[in-house]
């Protein structure tokens, strides 16, 4: 089992969340991108919740990360 995950949307990495090592089924994230500092420092219960949290985020913002053609947010 890895100790850290990127977080990537739209091929652009948008975190790194990372394993705690006082709570190994808990990981923090990191922000990569600016856009994303609303989540730095939270804990997620594994890198999917972390991954929703972010597209969420986009979701709710599209413009922090600009769409490709013909693509919507997830």
């Amino acid at each position: 089992m890895s100790d850290a995950y990127v977080i990537e949307l739209q091929g652009n990495a948008v975190g790194i969340i990372v394993r705690q090592k006082h709570e190994p089924n808990t990981f923090r994230f990191l922000s990569a991108l600016h856009a994303f500092n609303d989540l730095e420092g939270r804990e997620f219960a594994s890198p999917f919740h972390a991954e929703k949290a972010a597209r969420e985020l986009w979701r709710q913002r599209p413009y922090i990360i600009p769409m490709r053609k013909g693509e919507k947010a997830a």
